[in-house]
């Protein structure tokens, strides 16, 4: 059975990012899909994971949402989802006493009015920030 479409998308999108991270990352502090245990039943593998910088970690989660697509009634609960799974992640931490930064990477930002300052005000309010790679990359 073929791979649908959205997640062909989200695997290139990821690939892209990491190779952009790789590139960047000069002393060896980047990784990919480590496995966490998320709790008894559950592990999980993160898109990107930076460690060595002390005390804290800081995990991306990396999404190739086309947020203009997405009914306006579904907005929030996509952005939830992708806070929560984040979430998922810091708990391990957190039960390490680790401290952890976060932030999920998107392709680029909507171009609905409004739907953007939607998004980010949503996840930030989950202490997630959205950054968006177009606009990370064009600097």
């Amino acid at each position: 059975m073929p791979e649908p479409e959205c997640l062909l998308r989200g695997k290139q999108f990821q690939e892209i990012v990491r190779e952009d991270f790789r590139k960047n990352n000069k002393d060896g502090l980047l990784t990919f899909e480590k496995v966490r245990k998320l709790s008894r039943k559950k592990t999980g593998r993160l898109d990107i994971l930076v460690s060595e910088l002390g005390d804290y970690v800081a995990v991306y989660e990396i999404k190739a949402t086309d947020w203009d697509s997405i009914k306006p009634k579904n907005i929030k609960k996509n952005a939830w989802r992708h806070q929560n799974q984040l979430c998922k992640y810091v708990n391990t931490y957190i039960k390490e006493n680790v401290d952890v930064c976060v932030g999920i990477i998107y392709a680029a930002p909507p171009k609905t009015p409004g739907l953007r300052e939607t998004i980010e005000t949503y996840l930030e309010n989950y202490g997630a920030p959205a950054y968006w790679f177009n606009e990370i990359n064009s600097n």
